[in-house]
Parts: C-alpha cells; structure tokens; sequence
C-alpha cells in the first residue's frame, strides 16, 4: 500500500490520453489485483469489485483514467506534426511546450512551435488548435516516418512532479489522476475493514471526449447509488470572481451540488455535507455554471441513479502544469470512507424511497 502521496504521483506520471489509456488501467489493476474482482468492459475501462458484508446496495466508485491531449493528425511538407486535440486546450498555452508522443516503436519527444517575439507583429491574432504545429527534429514526411511517428499516434505534455511549499503538487493530468489516486486509497483502507455494502470501483475512459467510457460501464456496473471522484477547476484565482470561491486550494473536499449536466438530490447531498459536519472533515460546495463528469451519463442509466460529485480542487486545469493541495485529496479520501461506512440498505431506503 502506497502512501498518498506517492500514488498521486505514480498515476500522474503515467501516459494516458484519451484512447490509450493502457498505462494508467495496468497500474490500477496492480494496486486493486490482490483483494478485488477485476475485469474490463469493451471500451477498456477497469472494473474492481469487492464485497463487504451485505451484496446490496451497490455503490460505485467512478474516477475517469483519462487525461486531455492530443493525436496526430497530420504532417507538413517541411515534416512539422499537426494536432487534434482530445479534449478541451486553450491554444495559446501550448506553444513551447515539450510533448511525449507514443508511437508503434516507443515515445518520441517533439515541442510545440513557438513564434518567437522578434517575429510578432501587432496585428498577430489568437492561435487556433489547428496551426499548431509539432516539431520532432525532421525536415520531410519520409524523416517522420523514419522517426516511427505516424497519424494517429497518441501524445501528452512532456512533464514531471514539482512540490511547492511542501503540500502543493504541480503535475500534468490532475484531472483526473486526483480521482483514480483517491479510488485506490479508498479502497486501500476497505481492504480488510468491513463495509455494509458492495463496491464496485470503475476506472473509466475516454471521459475527455464525452464521457464514453462511463456510459458503456455503468452498464455492467448496475449501481444504486454513485460518487465521481474528480478533480474539478480550481476558481481561486486573483480576479477571477467578485464572489468567495467554490473550489479553493486547501480548503477541503468540494461537494458539487449541480452543473449544467446533473443536479444532484438534495437529500443525497444534504446527508454527505452531514457526514462532512459530523466527522470534521474540510469541505466547500459549489453550484457550478459549467462543466460536467462522468456524473452526466452514470446519473440518467438504469431508469435513474442517485449521483454526487466529489472533487479535490485543480489549479490551472487542462494545462501543461496544474496544482493541487494534498489536504483536499485527504479530505476526499476522509469524506468517501465516511459515505461508505455509512450506506447501507436502510439508509438507502431513507434517503430515496422514503
């Protein structure tokens, strides 16, 4: 058993964009093989299930293995790569930026080209994904090729752990190895605690581009209830918003009440922020404008699942380079264990049938 710290880290580091998502799911099921029943769903995603001391209800654990990057999608004359991004980048934060790309022959490097100042002129307009371009230090397709790298090759920053004043976490892919990290913890510490329930643990895929994978395992996962685990965009920053922040560093687990996708049921989120009370655990909610999870697909399966979000805030997300205090993933572990240890039939029952 990994400390957490250590399992933030180790699923950080790990190759995994959307549609190769091998590494991160070979990882997983090394952590969960020796005390869960794993198996995979036609997509790829991991499914662990363990079972305490009642079959039922059936509670799901869902954290998505995937994170934003990119694909080859073509090559220059001058042998410059070009993009398709999977899942949502902000064009301008790339250029400069080193990439690992996987190929049928192993990872290449290459850097995104960046325009130097000299060349600028005022009338320079925004960047669009589509301009990028990827250099891997040939001068011709047949160069490219020699390199090993081809369409459809998969790539992601190229990036490596930094530790700001001892509890801030910098890394790629916060979103949402924060989440699977937790997974694993969580389970951890039910490895030989009883729990009144059955958990069903499902590292999904391809949540970047519509979570897909989760619709296909919510379907063998057949749950009665569901927690995400995510680490939803940090809204801390200097003059983002005249109002306190929802999802801030240091400041505890976030409870997503809604987003355009999910409304979550207040007697559901309602007996979690108890719980939270209750157990002195850190925590903020948050009513969000935009964005969505996993949560958008699980919730309306199987004539309708009672769904909440669970997050440790991610600072600068869907970048190169994101942050993350370890305190809030503490407080997701805490708030999860204490959601589990509490759910059983009859409380089920309270919650939504009576």
């Amino acid at each position: 058993m990994l400390p957490l710290r250590e399992l933030l880290t180790t699923f950080a580091d790990c190759f995994g964009p959307p549609g190769g998502e091998g590494p991160v799911a070979h990882l997983l099921r090394q952590h969960l093989q020796s005390f869960c029943h794993l198996h995979r769903d036609g997509l790829g995603s991991v499914l662990a299930d363990k079972t305490g001391t009642q079959a039922r209800p059936r509670l799901l654990l869902a954290a998505h293995l995937d994170e934003i990057g990119f694909m080859v999608q073509g090559i220059t004359a001058q042998g410059y790569l070009r993009l398709q991004a999977l899942g949502s980048w902000e064009a301008s934060l790339l250029p400069g930026q080193r990439l690992l790309i996987q190929t049928a022959n192993g990872f290449r490097e290459g850097v995104v080209a960046a325009l130097p100042v000299h060349f600028r002129t005022e009338n320079s307009k925004p960047l669009k994904m589509e301009e990028l371009l990827v250099d891997i230090g040939a001068a011709s397709p047949p160069e490219v090729q020699a390199l090993g790298v081809g369409l459809g090759d998969l790539a992601v920053p190229h990036a490596g752990l930094g530790i700001l004043n001892e509890h801030y976490l910098v890394h790629k892919a916060w979103d949402d190895r924060v989440g699977v990290a937790a997974m694993v913890a969580v389970l951890q510490h039910f490895r030989d605690r009883p729990h009144p329930n059955t958990l069903v643990a499902a590292g999904t895929v391809q949540e970047e581009v519509g979570s897909r994978g989760a619709a296909a395992a919510v379907e063998l996962a057949k749950p009665d209830l569901a927690i995400v685990l995510e680490g939803p965009p940090a809204d801390d920053l200097p003059g983002l918003s005249p109002d306190p922040p929802q999802g801030a560093l240091g400041r505890g687990v976030q409870i997503r009440l809604y987003d355009p996708s999910l409304i979550v049921p207040q007697k559901l989120w309602r007996w979690v922020v108890d719980l939270a009370q209750q157990r002195q655990i850190p925590h903020q909610l948050a009513v969000r404008r935009s964005g969505a999870t996993d949560a958008r697909v699980i919730h309306v399966a199987h004539g309708g699942i009672p769904t909440i979000v669970l997050g440790a805030p991610v600072r600068y997300a869907h970048s190169p380079a994101s942050i993350i205090h370890v305190a809030d993933v503490e407080a997701l572990v805490a708030l999860t264990v204490a959601i589990i240890e509490a759910l059983d039939d009859a409380r089920l029952h309270e919650l939504f049938v009576s």
